[in-house]
């Protein structure tokens, strides 16, 4: 289940949510990793990150992420999107935006993640 600090999605935004953690999951190392999304809308900056994990929540007391993926912007900045991997431990950036509000930017985030880990859908 996804979590969400500093706003209420729109419901288009909470069903892309559930979608993307109802059939996104990935190979990587070896093993089989399901999604969690959380959603961070401060005034100043909008980040969607995804944590991959086995089929058990993380937390203080469980395991770390075997992946995390974060998506960041700045709204009224650059039109740029910050993505840092921790699999590759480097933060790259995307030409998108700009974006009107949360819910577009999550979206789009949410979207672009999902082609980039199968880039067949």
């Amino acid at each position: 289940m996804a979590t969400y600090y500093g706003c209420r999605p729109a419901v288009p935004t909470r069903q892309a949510v559930e979608k993307f953690e109802n059939e996104v999951t990935i190979r990587h190392r070896n093993q089989v990793l399901v999604s969690k999304v959380y959603l961070d809308m401060q005034d100043h900056s909008w980040a969607v990150a995804v944590a991959y994990n086995l089929s058990r929540q993380a937390g203080l007391k469980g395991h770390e992420n075997s992946l995390e993926v974060r998506y960041s912007y700045a709204p009224g900045e650059q039109k740029v999107v910050n993505v840092f991997r921790s699999d590759q431990d480097a933060i790259m950036t995307l030409d998108a935006g700009p974006f009107g509000d949360p819910d577009s930017f999550a979206q789009y985030a949410l979207k672009y993640e999902r082609g980039a880990v199968n880039p067949a859908t």
